[in-house]
């Protein structure tokens, strides 16, 4: 059918023969979309609508049609799910001028909330609200007789508001928020804050996991701080034996509930000597959640990003890659600089024997063979560390690190005329520094630059090589001028002036980034205060 719509077409274009109907494109493209012949139903949509056709029943099958092709996966991007509510939209502005056509909104409503439902949920559901309203009003209009259906869709709008609010306020889910409340309180033997919570959660259909956690989790022996480690593993064994019994279970709300308290659990031992031993757990945690399309994006994008550590330091690279690409996709933007940061790196070290044409990239290669190497090595890391600073700054980190190296500052006739010569080598060689970021190049990325300058003082810490670490810790701070705390002050002033949720939202995702690079450059005070006194 498609070839022969295909080939009247093109025979109509020409002039010899008359065009086929236009409405054949859509009932084909429809036939295409049931049978799941994705490309045959996407190019009779566009044959349909290169033909400028009218506004009828045909166009508003077209639209939503269209917008069935453009619906993304449960762990789609905003802009894919905006991208498909804009062809559904248009399908009921299309239906409402003729009244013959009303019951096309009722159709349009229906396929709209099936494509938007993994958007329900608190952070991402704010975004539904204008469209949810428009639906809503495009069924009060035409006086759609489903009340019970446009009542469900107003109880949608009002709990999406709801829910934009709360996570605004609160950032976290009450389920969750409850249980670990209830673990803290058990921990810290508040025994009556802990069965009020309990309360709360059996009264939400929590009752067998919350027993569980009751009866198991906090348990608190008199323990050694040695043994805490074990004791926690221990539980962990317990909560990853539960886990696999609500998925048999086929529970929903107990798998999510023993998945965040395995998280929390699995938090402390999240190092680089533990981190190996709570990798089972945290795959069954991630496969679990992925099964059920929870959604607990969060969550998911922070364990699928640990287990992208874990893989990366067994030095498989491939497995890696894998879990970040999947915590990128579950990523509500939030995490998207430092999970980028991280693949690309993950990318650079698979391709060793390739030079990279960035100086950046280049610089990062080196520092990973310096990272990768056991500190008892007895490898000589300091022409490494130095290379790498030459790469970052050609210029000037030779002479920043002249600065430690008192054999250049000339004789003196006595100690005093030594010191002074001494001092006066040391204050014009850590000078230039100054002048460093005037000497930027107007397109350099600052935030990649100061990690790179950060991670260089770290390694060189980590190796005692302590003038290459007190010279990228100059560098460092050069980026501590306050730039980072723009976006902050901004986000507060729109606050106080009522600005609207979502455009609070969207920079506190991208104050984030912001965030972490304070600590960042925190970190780097205290490790430059502590080579000093070196």
């Amino acid at each position: 059918a498609y070839d022969l719509i295909k080939g009247a077409t093109v025979v109509g274009g020409s002039g010899r023969t008359p065009r086929i109907d236009p409405e054949w494109c859509v009932l084909c493209a429809e036939a295409g979309l049931q049978l799941g012949c994705v490309e045959i139903s996407t190019a009779c949509l566009k044959m349909y609508f290169e033909g400028n056709p009218p506004a009828n029943q045909f166009l508003c099958r077209a639209y939503l049609c269209q917008g069935q092709l453009k619906s993304p996966p449960a762990t789609g991007s905003v802009e894919d799910f905006e991208e498909a509510v804009m062809y559904f939209l248009k399908a009921i502005e299309t239906s409402k001028r003729e009244p013959r056509h009303h019951f096309m909104v009722f159709n349009a409503s229906v396929l709209y909330f099936q494509t938007v439902h993994p958007l329900l949920q608190p952070g991402r559901s704010l975004h539904l609200v204008p469209s949810l309203r428009q639906v809503v009003q495009s069924l009060e209009e035409v006086a759609d007789q489903d009340h019970s259906w446009r009542a469900e869709l107003m109880m949608q709008v009002t709990v999406r508001v709801v829910n934009c609010i709360n996570y605004v306020l609160s950032g976290i889910c009450r389920v969750a928020f409850l249980l670990e409340l209830a673990l803290l309180a058990l921990q810290v033997k508040h025994q009556k804050v802990a069965a009020d919570c309990l309360k709360e959660l059996k009264s939400s259909g929590e009752a067998v996991m919350t027993e569980v956690l009751c009866c198991h989790c906090y348990r608190r022996d008199s323990q050694s701080v040695a043994a805490v480690p074990q004791a926690r593993l221990k539980e962990i064994g317990k909560l990853d034996q539960w886990l696999q019994t609500a998925v048999r279970e086929g529970g929903p709300q107990a798998v999510q509930a023993v998945c965040a308290t395995q998280w929390n659990f699995c938090l402390p031992l999240l190092q680089h000597n533990l981190r190996n031993r709570i990798k089972t757990p945290l795959l069954r945690v991630a496969q679990a959640l992925e099964e059920m399309q929870s959604m607990l994006l969060e969550l998911r994008c922070q364990v699928h990003s640990e287990l992208a550590v874990t893989e990366e330091e067994e030095g498989r690279l491939e497995a890696s890659l894998t879990h970040l690409r999947k915590a990128m996709l579950l990523d509500n933007g939030t995490q998207q600089e430092r999970l980028s940061s991280a693949f690309h790196l993950l990318q650079l070290r698979q391709t060793l024997y390739q030079t990279p044409s960035r100086l950046q990239d280049k610089a990062a290669m080196l520092m990973q063979q310096a990272r990768d190497m056991p500190p008892q090595d007895k490898t000589d890391f300091r022409p490494i560390l130095v290379d790498v600073g030459l790469l970052l700054a050609p210029d000037d980190f030779q002479m920043v690190l002249d600065a430690d190296d008192t054999s250049k500052s000339g004789l003196g006739s006595g100690p005093v005329a030594q010191l002074a010569a001494k001092a006066q080598h040391h204050s014009a060689s850590v000078q230039r520094v100054e002048g460093h970021m005037a000497r930027q190049r107007s397109d350099a990325d600052h935030t990649e630059m100061c990690v790179l300058w950060a991670t260089l003082a770290k390694t060189a810490r980590k190796h005692e090589v302590w003038d290459v670490c007190r010279a990228a810790c100059r560098f460092c701070l050069l980026y501590d001028d306050g730039r980072w705390q723009k976006s902050d002050s901004k986000m507060m002033n729109d606050l106080k002036s009522n600005s609207k949720i979502t455009e609070i939202l969207g920079e506190s995702c991208g104050s984030q980034s912001f965030v972490r690079l304070l600590r960042l450059l925190a970190e780097i005070h205290f490790i430059s205060a502590e080579v000093c006194s070196c």
